[in-house]
C-alpha cells in the first residue's frame, strides 16, 4: 500500500499516530499533502482559517524555527510563529471539541532550543493532537526527533509546470553544449561566452519567474498578515525548492544529451565529462543552498561547464 493511502486509511480507522514525518524533494507536494491530510482530520474546506489549525515556519534571513522569548510575550500571548507559542496553543482545549493539528514546516530548520522544547511535548502530547512535520532534508533532523514520529515518504514527481521561458532555457543550453563538444577556434569565441553569460542571466529570471508564481499562490492560502521575517523566509524558502527542482532537470538534461550524443561519438570521453558536470552541478547547488551569492554560484557551474565540455572536446579531437 502507498504511503498516501496508509495515511488516509489510518484516519479513516482513527489509527493515525500523533507525529507523522512527511519527507519529499519536492515541497509543494509535502504542503499540498499535509494540508489534504489536516483538511481531512479536521473535516474543513477551509484550513487556514480553522481554529483548532497550527502552522510553524522558519523566519528571518537565517530562517530558522525561533523558540520565542518568554520577555517578548504581548497581552499575555508568546510571539506568534514560534515553537512556545505553538506548543501554549496545543495545550489547550480544542475549539471545537475535535481533534487540534499542527502542520511544522521544513521541520529541519529547527534550532537547538526549539528543538529541546519540541522534543518534551512529542514525548508527552497534547490529547487528540496531530503533528505533521514537513522536511526535504531527513539528515539534518535530529535522531531523536526522527525516532519519535512515523515516518512517510511522498512522491516528489510533481515538478515545476514547464514554461516558454524555460523551454526556451533548456533548448539554448542543449546548443551551447553541442558547440562546445565540436572543440572551438578563437572565431567561436565571442560566441560561446555571449552564450554563456546570456544563459545565466536566463536561468536567473527563469527562477525569479517560478518564484513569484509560487509566493502568489503560496500567499493565497494564508489567511493572516505575516511579518516581514516570515515572508522573506518564505520567498527564501520556495527559491530554494526551485532551485533545486530546477537543477535536478538540467541534471536530466544533461544525462540525455550525452546519451543522445553517444550514439555518434564516442561514448568514453562523454561519460567522463558527465560525471565531472554532475559533480559541478551539484558544487553550485551545495553553495545555493549554504546562502553564498546566486550569481556567482551560477556563473561557477557554467564556467566548469565551459571547461569540462571543452576539454572533452580537445581530448576526443
Amino acid at each position: 500500500m502507498r504511503p498516501l493511502e496508509v495515511l488516509h486509511k489510518s484516519i479513516e480507522t482513527n489509527k493515525l499516530g500523533h507525529a507523522i514525518l512527511l519527507e519529499s524533494k519536492n515541497s509543494e507536494s509535502l504542503t499540498e499533502t499535509a494540508e489534504s491530510l489536516a483538511s481531512k482530520i479536521l473535516k474543513t474546506d477551509s484550513l487556514h482559517r480553522h481554529p483548532d489549525f497550527f502552522t510553524l515556519r522558519p523566519s528571518g534571513k537565517s530562517r530558522f524555527i525561533r523558540i520565542g522569548k518568554k520577555e517578548d510575550r504581548s497581552k499575555g500571548m508568546l510571539p506568534e510563529n514560534t515553537m512556545r507559542r505553538l506548543i501554549d496553543d496545543l495545550q489547550k482545549t480544542s475549539n471545537q471539541g475535535g481533534y487540534k493539528v499542527a502542520i511544522i514546516y521544513e521541520a529541519e530548520r529547527m534550532n537547538k532550543e526549539s528543538a529541546n522544547a519540541f522534543l518534551k511535548t512529542l514525548e508527552e502530547p497534547p490529547p487528540d493532537t496531530i503533528l505533521f512535520l514537513l522536511t526535504h532534508r531527513p539528515y539534518d533532523l535530529i535522531d531523536t526527533i526522527k525516532s519519535r514520529c512515523l515516518t512517510y515518504r511522498i512522491p516528489s514527481d510533481t515538478a515545476l509546470e514547464s514554461t516558454d521561458l524555460w523551454n526556451n532555457w533548456k533548448q539554448s543550453y542543449w546548443q551551447w553544449i553541442s558547440l562546445l563538444i565540436q572543440g572551438y577556434d578563437r572565431s567561436k569565441l565571442g560566441h560561446l561566452f555571449f552564450g554563456f553569460y546570456g544563459m545565466v542571466i536566463k536561468l536567473q529570471s527563469t527562477i525569479e519567474d517560478y518564484r513569484e508564481n509560487a509566493w502568489d499562490t503560496e500567499q493565497e492560502k494564508i489567511q493572516r498578515v505575516l511579518t516581514e521575517e516570515e515572508k522573506t523566509a518564505m520567498e527564501t524558502g520556495i527559491e530554494r525548492s526551485v532551485r533545486e527542482q530546477l537543477f535536478s532537470q538540467i541534471a536530466d538534461l544533461n544525462n540525455d544529451f550525452v546519451k543522445e550524443t553517444a550514439k555518434h561519438n564516442d561514448q568514453k570521453y562523454l561519460v567522463y565529462a558527465l560525471d565531472d558536470i554532475m559533480k559541478a552541478l551539484e558544487k553550485s547547488l551545495s553553495l545555493l543552498q549554504l546562502n553564498f551569492n546566486a550569481s556567482s554560484a551560477i556563473e561557477l557551474y557554467f564556467l566548469k561547464s565551459l571547461r569540462i565540455w571543452s576539454k572533452a572536446a580537445k581530448d576526443y579531437h
